[in-house]
C-alpha cells in the first residue's frame, strides 16, 4: 500500500511551536506518510527539516494577521485596513498559482494546515482536490493581541469548511466554535518528545526558568520578573533564567526600567533564544508559564518531560495540562506565584514530577499521538 502524501503548510520560518510540533507530527506518521513542506521562506525551519531528509519547498504567502496599528484618523484607517485587505488577497492568489505550477502534477491526498493564521491551504485543496485538515493552535487575539486581516467571521467561516480541524486544547476548540462543524473537528494536544526522551535530573541548581519565544506582556514576562522578586528567594542566591527575546523595543524599554525599579538585574539572566532548552529545564528548581492566554504551550509539557515542575497560571490551555496540586501548580494571582516559587525553592515534588511523567507519556509523546493523527486521516479520507 502506498504512502499518503500529505501537504503540510507552516508559517514559522525559526524553530518555534507550530514548527517543532509539525515536525514531531511528521515523525509520529512517518511510516504511512509521504510529507511535503510547503513554508514561506528559507530560514532555520527549511534547514532543519531538509536535514531530517523531509521534501521541503518555498513558496511566498501571506498571513492572515493584522498589525496594523489604529490611529486617531478612523476615516484613513479603515482604508489602510481594506488596502491591506486587497494586498492579502492578491498575494494570497499568487501564492496559489505558484504552488500549482510545483503540485498539480502531484497526487497530493490531504492539505495539512497548520495555523489558524495561514488560510493558503483552504484554497489549494480545492485546486488540487485534496482533503484539508485545518490545525488550528493559537486564538490570534487573546495571544497575539491581534486579528486576522480578513476578520474573524471570513476565517472562522474558512475553517469550519475544512475536511476536519483540529483545536490542541479545548480553549481553543472553543474559541473557533468548531463544534459547529459536525462531527468533522477534534481537541488533541500536541506531540512534544518521544517517549525515550522522558529524562529527571537530580543535579537541580538555584535557578527558576522562563521560557517564550518571545518576550511580551501577554505571555507574562513581566509577571515573572515581579513574582520572582516578591518571593524573596533572590536573597538566598537563586535567579530567574529568562531564554527568549523581546523583539520590540517598547517591551525592552520597560523591561530595562522594571529592573532598575525593582533593582534586580543581578538576580535576572537573560539567555536570548536557545535552540535546546532541555538543559535549562533539567536542572531548574521550576518553570514559570506565565502567559495570559497561552494556546497550549509546550514550554510546559518540555518542562514536564524533563522533570521541571510547572508553575502555571490558571487560564487557557495551561489549566487544561496541568492539575493543581497532583503533575503541578496552578496560581491565579502574581502573590500566589510568589508563594508557590517560595515553596518549591525548599523542596523538590518527587510525586508531582512522576504524575507529569506519566501524563506526558499518555497525552504527549509521539508515539500516542502518531496514532491519533493517523485515524483522523482516515476518517478524512473516508468522506464522501
Amino acid at each position: 500500500m502506498r504512502k499518503l502524501n500529505v501537504l503540510y503548510i507552516i508559517q514559522d520560518v525559526t524553530m518555534g511551536g507550530t514548527s517543532n510540533s509539525m515536525l514531531n507530527l511528521i515523525h509520529s506518521v512517518k511510516d504511512t506518510v509521504n510529507p511535503i513542506v510547503l513554508l514561506r521562506e528559507y530560514g532555520p525551519v527549511y534547514e532543519i527539516y531538509k536535514d531530517e531528509g523531509i521534501e521541503t519547498i518555498i513558496i511566498p504567502f501571506p498571513l492572515n494577521l493584522d498589525f496594523l496599528k489604529k490611529n486617531g484618523n478612523f476615516f484613513l484607517y479603515q482604508i489602510t485596513e481594506a488596502r491591506q485587505m486587497r494586498g492579502y488577497l492578491k498575494f494570497e492568489h499568487q501564492s496559489v498559482r505558484e504552488a500549482l505550477a510545483l503540485l498539480r502534477e502531484r497526487k497530493i491526498d490531504i492539505v495539512h494546515s497548520a495555523s489558524s493564521a495561514v488560510t493558503l491551504g483552504f484554497w489549494l485543496s480545492r485546486e488540487l482536490k485534496a482533503k484539508h485538515v485545518w490545525h488550528i493552535r493559537e486564538f490570534i487575539d487573546l495571544d497575539f493581541g491581534t486579528r486576522p486581516v480578513i476578520g474573524f467571521s471570513l476565517t472562522k467561516a474558512m475553517i469550519h469548511r475544512a475536511d476536519y480541524a483540529i483545536a490542541i486544547t479545548k480553549a481553543v476548540f472553543k474559541h473557533w466554535k468548531l463544534d459547529k462543524m459536525n462531527n468533522r473537528s477534534t481537541v488533541l494536544w500536541n506531540a512534544v518528545r518521544s517517549e525515550h526522551e522522558i529524562s529527571y535530573c537530580k543535579d537541580k541548581e538555584n535557578y527558576f526558568l522562563f521560557c517564550s519565544a518571545q518576550l511580551t506582556k501577554e505571555k507574562g514576562v513581566f509577571t515573572a520578573i515581579r513574582a520572582f522578586i516578591a518571593s524573596g528567594i533572590s536573597k538566598k542566591g537563586y535567579k530567574l533564567k529568562i531564554i527568549g527575546e523581546a523583539q520590540d523595543p517598547a517591551v525592552r524599554l520597560e523591561l530595562s526600567n522594571m529592573l532598575d525599579l525593582l533593582d534586580c538585574r543581578k538576580n535576572i539572566d537573560f539567555l536570548g533564544f536557545q535552540n535546546d532548552v532541555k538543559p535549562y529545564m533539567c536542572k531548574a528548581k521550576g518553570l514559570l508559564m506565565t502567559s495570559f492566554n497561552e494556546a497550549m504551550g509546550r514550554t510546559t509539557v518540555e518542562a514536564m518531560f524533563y522533570g521541571c515542575p510547572v508553575i502555571g497560571r490558571n487560564s487557557g490551555g495551561t489549566a487544561e495540562i496541568i492539575d493543581n496540586k497532583v503533575n503541578g501548580f496552578l496560581f491565579n494571582t502574581e502573590q500566589e506565584c510568589a508563594n508557590l516559587i517560595r515553596n518549591l525553592s525548599e523542596r523538590t515534588p518527587i510525586n508531582i514530577i512522576n504524575n507529569a511523567f506519566a501524563h506526558v507519556k499518555d497525552n504527549f509523546t509521539e508515539e500516542t499521538y502518531g496514532v491519533k493523527i493517523k485515524d483522523i486521516y482516515k476518517k478524512v479520507l473516508a468522506l464522501a
